[in-house]
């Protein structure tokens, strides 16, 4: 189970291991997903996130962690979650690509 303990320390020191522009999504046991920011708080039994919108135009937009400063810019597409650590059923960090992925169809070059 997760805890404050993981967010403060454990997520932070993978994070590092993953590369300079890692991806995060910590997925619920309703289904529901978020692309993490940022961490704001860890507190005992919560987590408050700062998560990317989700919306159809974004899909395709690079949502990489940028550590625990709030949003600078209050443009950017992000919005405060807060998070039981019971609900949490995974986290998914996606490292740093140290070459760009290879295409497939219309975008492909």
């Amino acid at each position: 189970m997760f805890d404050a303990a993981y967010f403060r320390t454990g997520l932070p020191s993978q994070l590092e291991a993953a590369g300079a522009e890692p991806s995060v999504e910590i997925h619920l046991v309703n289904g529901q997903a978020h692309r993490v920011r940022a961490l704001v708080e860890a507190a005992d039994g919560y987590a408050v996130l700062e998560v990317y919108q989700r919306r159809a135009e974004m899909s395709g937009v690079k949502a990489h962690w940028r550590g625990s400063t709030p949003a600078s810019n209050p443009m950017e597409e992000v919005q405060r979650a807060v998070v039981a650590y019971e609900s949490i059923a995974q986290i998914v960090i996606t490292p740093t690509q140290s070459v760009e992925a290879v295409k497939i169809g219309f975008g492909a070059r």
